[in-house]
């Protein structure tokens, strides 16, 4: 599987590790295995860390109105008391990070999106 969940219940936070490439397929099954882990709390934070993924499909205005689709679903799934950090050090996931940021204007979760380890852990524990 492209994406590693881990749980760390010290931090109050998830963490999904994207660790090969990665597609709009992929969201979904790292969202179930979230859910499924007896550890997983619905307040809990979110950090997507991108920095080991090796490259990515070609995501299309219509693939980012999915996601954020799949996550509206998410969110009345879990519950809407968290935050979202998307961590990207390279340019194509950085900028999709932000695209996606931008698009979650209009849902009760806050997102952002970070090059830096330290700068996201900061934020989601404020």
């Amino acid at each position: 599987m492209p994406v590693e969940t881990r749980i760390d219940t010290e931090k109050n936070l998830v963490i999904h590790t994207v660790i090969k490439g990665f597609g709009l397929a992929d969201i979904e099954p790292a969202w179930r295995a979230m859910l499924a882990d007896p550890d997983f709390k619905s307040g809990m934070n979110v950090l997507w860390d991108f920095r080991q993924g090796v490259h990515t499909d070609q995501f299309s205005n219509a693939d980012m109105q999915k996601i954020m689709s799949m996550t509206v679903e998410h969110i009345r799934q879990r519950g809407a008391q968290y935050k979202l950090a998307l961590l990207a050090s390279r340019e194509l996931y950085f900028g999709l990070s932000r695209m996606f940021e931008a698009y979650g204007d209009d849902i009760p979760i806050d997102i952002h999106a970070f090059r830096s380890l330290d700068e996201a852990l900061d934020w989601l524990t404020q």
